[in-house]
């Protein structure tokens, strides 16, 4: 037992520590030059961890035999607030899809690392039953993620749970590469090629250079199939040394903080404390850093030694319920006909080299609805992100048009938030005001703190009013998608802003 209790305690050990090595860089586009004497170190909270501990909580209570509603009632009560899959989950939720179709429901984060970072309670609690461990990771992740967004947490945790018994990094992540059933999906296609590279004795710099060309530089800096590239090469070309494969994952840049806290942690799981840094090793706290929304939860681990106790006493109640037959592997959520819509809207979507936008914009103004000439053109959409590749029209300009009646009156005029983005430049009126001007041509991220393609800004609305929206969009080619919706200053999505032509 003693043995199992220093992997416990060395993963969060090194989860806290890698993760606070890797925080600063978080989402930068580039390569990080990180010294060892460089590092600083910051104690703040994570969600790499935190949520981990709010699963704590249901498995006091549920055990195995926790369920999606559980999970449901736990993110609805437990997490006000999140960014993202997070917010997009709850919103969900909160309007009746649960897991796991909640995960997929309008989710442009499907494929995050917020379910990848959140792996190693289940591979503790559930070590050399891999398939039990891929399973609650599963469940978990099916809350926020679908598709590549649940197989990276799944992989992970197959892993872990491997190298919890086995202590052999290669083994294990190769036992999970190959324990993924879908080889056409994209997180084995990009997994296989690093592992190609390092069984074929290609150097790590080559290695590095050739995933910078192809991978490095995807539009959302927490897609989890690129950082798990990066975990995988990192622990590969490692060979077990903590520092070294923590600076390895960093280089890459991008989702720092989760790919050196989900390194860290692998190496505790195989290694234990030992492999610790020395002069590290007085400068993880023993209280964690922790936000309120987790320190309200009675019962929840409040420093380290806790974590460890309390993860150990999990293992040795719920491992003895397992049963005898292995889980099934992932299949994603498939939508059944019927299912309801939450995000339908209307849109005139006209060609600026075949119409006078500014014309049909006066008579929009004057009239407040759309004229009858222009009817063949209005398009029903329902979907969060909308998709308007097939009425591109090459180098020229779409203009979209659409009256916006604010039905909300629980939000405080000052805490709307309104994030507009589309994967082409774009300028944007509200009546006769200009809200923005963004020629960057990024893809879009549509977000409510990280908007790219765009922008999100405070636009205070009074209830029940009606505004006309114009959209210019800029050489417009396929695939071409643009995205308006309105949130608060947490990052919740907000119902009740309507558009409708």
């Amino acid at each position: 037992m003693d043995f199992f209790h220093d992997k416990v305690r060395g993963t969060w050990f090194g989860k806290c520590l890698a993760g606070a090595i890797g925080m600063p860089f978080e989402g930068v586009p580039y390569t990080v030059d990180l010294k060892e004497d460089d590092i600083c170190l910051t104690d703040v909270p994570n969600d790499d961890l935190e949520l981990q501990l709010v699963w704590m909580d249901l498995l006091k209570r549920k055990g195995c035999a926790m369920q999606y509603e559980d999970l449901a009632e736990l993110w609805l009560n437990k997490i006000c607030h999140g960014c993202d899959e997070y917010s997009i989950a709850i919103h969900n939720m909160q309007h009746g899809f649960l897991p796991p179709s909640s995960g997929w429901k309008n989710n442009f984060f499907a494929s995050g690392m917020g379910a990848t970072i959140r792996s190693e309670i289940w591979a503790l609690i559930f070590a050399g039953r891999p398939d039990a461990a891929a399973h609650f990771a599963r469940m978990d992740a099916e809350c926020d993620h679908w598709g590549d967004g649940v197989r990276g947490e799944i992989f992970m945790a197959h892993a872990e749970a491997h190298a919890c018994i086995n202590s052999d990094i290669k083994a294990a992540l190769k036992f999970a590469f190959n324990e993924i059933n879908d080889k056409q999906c994209r997180l084995y296609q990009e997994l296989a090629k690093v592992f190609d590279r390092y069984e074929n004795s290609i150097s790590e710099a080559d290695a590095r250079k050739e995933m910078l060309l192809t991978i490095q530089r995807h539009q959302n800096f927490t897609d989890c199939v690129m950082n798990l590239c990066f975990i995988v090469h990192a622990l590969l070309y490692g060979e077990g040394d903590f520092l070294k494969t923590v600076l390895l994952t960093v280089a890459f840049g991008r989702d720092t903080d989760c790919t050196a806290a989900s390194c860290g942690a692998f190496l505790g799981i195989a290694g234990g404390m030992k492999i610790m840094p020395e002069k590290f090793l007085d400068k993880v706290n023993e209280k964690l850093a922790l936000s309120d929304f987790v320190t309200s939860i009675d019962g929840v681990p409040l420093t380290l030694t806790e974590l460890v106790d309390q993860t150990m006493a999990l293992r040795e109640k719920l491992l003895p319920e397992l049963p005898d037959t292995p889980y099934p592997a992932y299949r994603p959520f498939e939508p059944q006909p019927g299912m309801p819509d939450l995000d339908k809207s209307r849109w005139l979507i006209i060609d600026g080299e075949k119409h006078d936008a500014d014309a049909i914009k006066r008579k929009l103004q004057e009239t407040g609805r759309c004229p009858e000439e222009l009817r063949e053109f209005v398009v029903d959409f329902d979907t969060l992100f909308m998709d308007i590749s097939k009425y591109t029209n090459q180098a020229g300009k779409l203009h979209l048009f659409s009256f916006l009646t604010v039905n909300n009156s629980d939000v405080i005029p000052e805490e709307i938030v309104c994030s507009a983005t589309a994967d082409t430049g774009m300028r944007m009126w509200m009546d006769d005001r200009r809200l923005m001007n963004h020629h960057s041509r990024q893809k879009m991220l549509p977000s409510f703190h990280r908007a790219e393609g765009g922008g999100a800004f405070a636009l205070p609305l009074q209830s029940g009013s009606r505004h006309l929206f114009h959209l210019e969009l800029f050489y417009c080619l396929p695939p071409l998608r643009f995205c308006v919706m309105f949130g608060n200053i947490y990052n919740d999505h907000l119902d009740g802003f309507d558009f409708d032509i």
